[in-house]
C-alpha cells in the first residue's frame, strides 16, 4: 500500500516482528536425467556446493564419468526414458538430453513443478526449449548464488501454485482502497494461477478514491471490482496481497495465501505465506515469480507492476532493494511508458484543487513542521494528496494533514516527512499509539483514533496538538489550538463527489 496503514505498523496490543533476511541456502539435492555432454559439468557444479546429485541415465558410461564426484548416485535405466523411475526424488529436475522428442517424453512423467530445466551444450543452448522446460545458467562457480536463489524462488512458487492446480477459480483480495502496488501484485498472482488453469477474481473491500488508482483500473480493462456480499464465503481458495488478514478490524478474511511486504504480524497464519518486509513493494515479489517461471508479462501487467513498484518506493528512492531495482529494469522495457507518464502528470483532479487551496491558506507552521486540520472530510486520500504536495515546501521537513472521517467517526492523521530530519512513522506511533493505531516508515506514517459521540471537531484540535507536541509550552499549545479552531470556523472547501476520468 502506497501509504503505511496503521494496522501494518506498531500497535500497543499487536506486536510485529521483522522477517529475518538470510542468504539463500542451496537445495539439499537435485535430480539429473539424461546422458548428454553437459551432465558431468552440471553434476560438478552442484557437488562443489555439497549438494547431493541423483542421476538417472540410459548411458552406462555416465556412471564411470561421475565416479570421481562425491555425493553423486547414478541409476541406470533401460527403457529409453519411457516411464518414471521408481523412487524419483522431489524437484528440482535437470534434463540433460539434446533430442527434443526425448526431452518432451521425460517431461510427461515428471511431477507437476516449475523447477524443470533443460541442460544442453553450447550448440543447442541458444535454441528454443521445448514446452515445459526452463533454461539454466551455464555451470560456473560464480553462477551458483543466482541459481540457488532461483531454485528457492521456484520452490516457493510450486507451493504457491499447488492449491491453484486443484480448483477452477479463486479470489484475490486487496485491503480497503487498493493502491497501485496491491493492484499490480493481484494481477501478477492472477497470471500465475491462470498458468495452471485457475481463473482468479480480483476484489477490494473498500472504495477506490484516488484518481490515479481509478484511472489505472479503468485502463487495465480487467475485472478489478469491489467485493460483493457472499463472495468471500463461497471462495475455495483465497489470497490476500499487499496486506495481511489482521489489517481488517472486523471479520478478517481466512486466507490460504498471503503475499505482502509490510511488517510481519504475529497473527498472520496461512497455508502459504511470503512476507518480506525488507522489500520495497509486493509487486517486486510477484515479478520475481513471473520471471523465474519464464511466464509472459504483457504490456498491461508490466505497467501495473511497474507503477506499483515506483509508487511504493517513491521512484526507487525509498526502502529500495536490489530485487526492486531488478524488477524495475525488466518491467521498464515492457511497460507502457506513455500511460505511466500520464498517470504521473495527472495526479490531481480538478475537483481537488479547492481542497488543496483551503489547506494551503489554513496551514499552521511550527519550526520545520506544517499542520493542517481539515475538519470533516469524505476520504483520507484528500489528506494524502495535500500532505504529499506541501512536503515540497522549502524549510519544511514534515507535514501532518488531519481530518475526521466516516461513521463511526475517527480522527485520521496523515504524516509525510523527508526521512532525513524526521522519522514520521515513529512520530506517529509515539503520538497516537496509546489512543489508536499508528505507525509507518521514515517518510510515511498514519494514525487513526476512534472518536466518541461527545467529542466535537473542536475537541480534535486539542487532541492533535497535545499528542503531536507533548513537550510544547502550555501557552503556545493553547495558541496553536485556538488557531486550528478558528480555521475550522472558516468556509469549508467543497467536498469532491466524483473524480472525472
Amino acid at each position: 500500500m502506497s501509504e503505511s496503514h496503521p494496522q501494518a505498523s506498531a500497535r500497543r496490543r499487536t506486536r510485529v516482528r521483522k522477517a529475518p533476511v538470510r542468504n539463500v541456502a542451496p537445495p539439499t539435492q537435485v535430480t539429473l536425467i539424461g546422458h548428454n555432454s553437459q551432465i558431468v559439468a552440471t553434476a560438478g557444479f552442484f557437488v562443489g556446493a555439497e549438494v547431493t546429485v541423483q542421476v538417472y541415465t540410459s548411458r552406462p558410461g555416465v556412471e564411470l564419468d561421475l565416479a570421481p564426484y562425491p555425493g553423486v548416485q547414478v541409476t541406470l535405466i533401460t527403457d529409453d526414458y519411457a516411464a518414471c523411475p521408481l523412487g524419483l526424488p522431489p524437484p528440482p529436475y535437470l534434463v540433460a538430453v539434446d533430442d527434443d522428442a526425448t526431452a518432451a517424453r521425460i517431461r510427461t512423467w515428471l511431477p507437476p513443478t516449475c523447477a524443470v530445466f533443460l541442460v544442453r551444450g553450447p550448440a543447442r543452448r541458444a535454441a528454443r526449449s521445448p514446452e515445459g522446460f526452463l533454461t539454466l545458467l551455464p555451470p560456473s562457480t560464480a553462477a551458483r548464488a543466482p541459481v540457488f536463489t532461483r531454485l528457492a524462488t521456484l520452490d516457493r512458487l510450486d507451493r504457491l501454485l499447488a492449491p491453484a492446480r486443484l480448483v477452477d477459480d479463486a479470489l484475490i483480495l486487496m485491503y480497503g482502497d487498493p493502491d497501485p502496488d496491491a493492484i499490480g501484485a493481484a494481477l501478477g498472482l492472477a497470471t500465475l494461477w491462470r498458468s495452471v488453469g485457475c481463473d482468479a477474481r480480483i476484489r477490494f473491500t473498500g472504495d477506490v478514491h484516488r484518481y490515479q488508482n481509478r484511472l489505472l483500473i479503468k485502463w487495465l480493462r480487467k475485472k478489478v471490482e469491489q467485493l460483493e456480499d457472499g463472495e468471500l464465503a463461497k471462495a475455495s481458495l483465497v489470497a490476500v496481497v499487499d496486506a495481511q488478514p489482521g489489517f481488517w478490524k472486523h471479520d478478517p478474511p481466512h486466507a490460504h495465501v498471503v503475499i505482502d511486504h509490510h511488517p510481519v504480524r504475529e497473527d498472520t497464519v496461512a497455508d502459504f505465506t511470503d512476507l518480506r518486509p525488507h522489500y520495497g513493494a509486493t509487486s517486486s515479489m510477484v515479478t520475481e515469480y513471473l520471471l523465474e517461471a519464464e511466464l509472459t508479462i504483457d504490456r498491461q501487467l508490466a505497467t501495473a507492476l511497474l507503477f506499483g513498484i515506483t509508487t511504493d518506493t517513491n521512484d526507487l528512492k525509498r526502502k529500495t532493494t536490489a530485487a526492486d531495482i531488478a524488477a524495475f529494469e525488466v518491467l521498464h522495457e515492457k511497460a507502457d511508458r506513455y500511460f505511466l507518464e500520464r498517470l504521473e502528470k495527472s495526479q490531481i483532479p480538478a475537483s481537488m484543487l479547492d481542497v488543496i487551496a483551503w489547506g494551503i491558506t489554513h496551514r499552521v507552521v511550527y519550526r520545520d513542521h506544517m499542520l493542517i486540520h481539515f475538519g470533516q472530510v469524505r476520504s483520507p486520500d484528500h489528506l494524502v494528496q495535500v500532505a504529499d504536495l506541501l512536503l515540497l515546501t522549502y524549510g519544511i521537513s514534515w507535514v501532518v494533514c488531519a481530518g475526521v472521517v466516516g461513521k463511526p467517526r475517527r480522527l485520521v492523521a496523515i504524516f509525510r516527512g523527508d526521512g532525513h530530519h524526521q522519522d514520521v512513522g515513529r512520530r506517529a506511533a509515539l503520538a497516537f499509539a496509546d489512543l489508536g493505531s499508528a505507525g509507518g516508515h521514515r517518510t510515511m506514517g498514519r494514525a487513526e483514533v476512534a472518536l466518541s459521540e461527545e467529542q466535537t471537531l473542536d475537541d480534535t484540535c486539542a487532541l492533535l496538538v497535545n499528542c503531536l507536541f507533548k513537550r510544547m509550552r502550555p501557552a503556545r499549545a493553547r495558541s496553536f489550538i485556538r488557531t486550528l479552531r478558528k480555521h475550522l470556523d472558516d468556509a469549508r472547501p467543497a467536498v469532491p463527489d466524483e473524480y472525472e476520468l
